[in-house]
């Protein structure tokens, strides 16, 4: 065994060359009326659709894009909450031969999803505003960028009777539009759909950019169709599994075509719903009324369900929970032996798709801090020094990782893609970790300046840029604080100028106007939690904020409050 820090895992099958629209439509044919999707509404409402209606509603949406001027390879944004008309809408761009562009929304005033819309180069925009009003001021925002100013070469105005946008169901108060069940409804077209090609890209995420700007992480057929922890055939046995799942659509954690495409059945609800912290038992009862076999749970729903285990006498268990996202101790495993039979650690990224599994942990077995396992099949890694050398094991480095899953670089990013990359395509992944001599891997943290709140990744310049433009601010300073639950939490720093009389109350009010949470992915989004005002900061030579100094300061005052 080497005794330096590099690990593989060769495939047990061979690679799939084909496409996921090829095994969609395979499994539609063999399994037409299996029920693949069931949303699950907190009011209690149950909503499902099979694979012939997903194909068949897909279909009529992706040859109607075409009829109005879609052709291959055209990117097409994509933003809504998790439903069955968002699924759709990913399908139907794939299907036409376009780039589904994930977006979410951080600011309140939409900016962020007509950047990347404008980034990208979007020809058309499908938007579901979900059920009821939470999402209609966004969209109302997003609208009005279009009327003023298009992201097209001649920068003509935009009518509402422009077909760049549609909405994915009808909405009160937005007319002119067209929208799927309009589009449902008309006869069927002569239109012919594209042929598909496996390397060919789908789908495209974003992810924190290293200056608070997302970066794009574009994935082909060919990536979706051999992730190794989903790969399989489907059965009529296979397809009675069901896994909870209500990560964002929009992340690649949450997409829904990597399971569908594997004949995995997949319930969901509003991802904001678990991160409130007193409806855990809400999202518990969904996956039970479903009788639900696996879940993908964040840390935070796990330790809620283990504040709540000495009074859970429900026989009720599932066979697995996999967790992921941030890092884990032995804290987590109360979960084993009430709540599941096993726990999964996995480790991924949107970057590099999912890279590890542990072993699973039964009753009694422990945990390590940050123990993630070791490759999934397919899958190289190796810790590195500052130099890209490779680093003897238990010594920590940045841990690098290489597989076909890995995705090609940034879209339209150079810069970012110069240090994305070390020698032989290997990815910087940004986490350090070591490799123990027993071949697992360990992750100690993470290189940059990120905040993982519940694992959302919150780059701190983002929330600095917005919060800087307030006046009366001298200086802000953006920095993470541990939170039991959410693994950090985001703080706030300020320093007044000496002429305003600016106080924590008229910044965190400045903030409630400016970031988005009820429309955010998550329920959560970018807000500061905490808000602390400092007389002057501590500086570095450089005449920078000593964000190292200012967060011993804000973990301390911050303590002090929690007490």
């Amino acid at each position: 065994m080497s005794k330096l820090s590099y690990l593989s895992n060769p495939r047990e099958n061979p690679y799939r060359y084909c496409t996921i629209t090829e095994l969609i439509q395979k499994n539609a044919e063999s399994f037409p009326d299996h029920e693949i999707l069931i949303h699950r509404g907190a009011d209690g409402s149950r909503e499902a659709m099979t694979y012939r209606e997903l194909l068949k509603e897909a279909t009529k949406l992706a040859k109607f894009l075409i009829y109005k001027g879609i052709q291959k390879g055209d990117k097409i944004a994509l933003f809504g909450p998790n439903t069955l008309e968002w699924v759709v809408g990913e399908l139907a761009i794939v299907l036409a031969g376009a780039v589904a562009v994930h977006v979410t929304i951080s600011v309140t005033d939409a900016r962020d999803l007509w950047d990347i819309f404008r980034q990208a180069d979007c020809k058309a925009f499908l938007i579901d505003p979900g059920k009821g009003e939470a999402f209609l001021d966004a969209i109302f925002q997003l609208l009005a960028l279009f009327r003023r100013r298009r992201p097209s070469k001649d920068y003509k105005d935009l009518g509402s009777s422009d077909s760049t946008v549609l909405f994915l169901r009808e909405v009160d108060g937005i007319q002119g539009y067209r929208n799927l069940p309009e589009i449902i409804k008309m006869e069927d077209s002569a239109v012919e759909l594209p042929v598909l090609y496996p390397e060919e890209e789908i789908l495209i995420f974003t992810t924190s950019g290293s200056t608070g700007k997302p970066k794009m992480v574009s994935h082909s057929h060919f990536d979706v169709t051999n992730i190794d922890l989903f790969e399989k055939e489907p059965t009529l046995e296979s397809l009675q599994e069901k896994t909870y799942n209500d990560r964002p659509f929009g992340w690649v954690g949450g997409s829904p075509v990597i399971q569908i495409s594997n004949g995995l059945t997949r319930v969901f609800s509003d991802s904001s719903l678990a991160i409130k912290g007193n409806n855990v038992m809400s999202v518990w009862d969904m996956i039970k009324a479903e009788k639900c076999s696996k879940a993908l749970l964040m840390p935070y729903c796990l330790g809620d369900l283990i504040s709540m285990k000495d009074s859970y006498k429900d026989d009720f268990m599932l066979d697995v929970i996999l967790c992921g996202g941030q890092i884990i101790d032995n804290f987590y495993t109360q979960v084993v032996g009430v709540y599941t039979k096993n726990l999964v650690v996995v480790y991924g990224s949107t970057e590099a798709g999912f890279v590890t599994m542990r072993q699973p942990l039964k009753v009694g077995d422990t945990l390590e801090i940050g123990d993630i396992g070791a490759p999934c099949g397919g899958a190289e890694l190796k810790v590195v020094d500052d130099n890209g050398n490779v680093i003897p094991r238990e010594n920590p480095g940045e841990l690098c990782i290489r597989s076909r899953m890995v995705f090609k670089g940034y879209f339209q990013n150079e810069e970012a893609n110069k240090t994305a990359f070390i020698g032989n395509r290997w990815f910087r992944s940004g986490d350090t970790a070591i490799v123990t001599n027993d071949g697992s891997v360990v992750i100690k943290g993470r290189i940059k300046d990120i905040i993982s709140r519940g694992t959302r990744k919150i780059m701190p310049d983002a929330v600095e840029d917005v919060v800087i433009q307030m006046s009366g601010l001298l200086r802000v300073a953006v920095v993470s604080v541990p939170d039991r639950r959410l693994y950090e939490e985001v703080c706030l720093c300020f320093v007044p100028d000496q002429k305003s009389d600016v106080t924590v109350d008229d910044v965190k009010a400045f903030c409630e106007e400016h970031f988005e949470v009820r429309q955010s992915a998550d329920g959560l989004g970018e807000r500061p939690t905490y808000y602390l005002q400092f007389d002057s900061f501590p500086m570095l030579a450089t005449g920078k904020p000593n964000k190292r100094m200012i967060k011993l300061e804000a973990e301390s005052r911050i303590g002090s409050l929690n007490q």
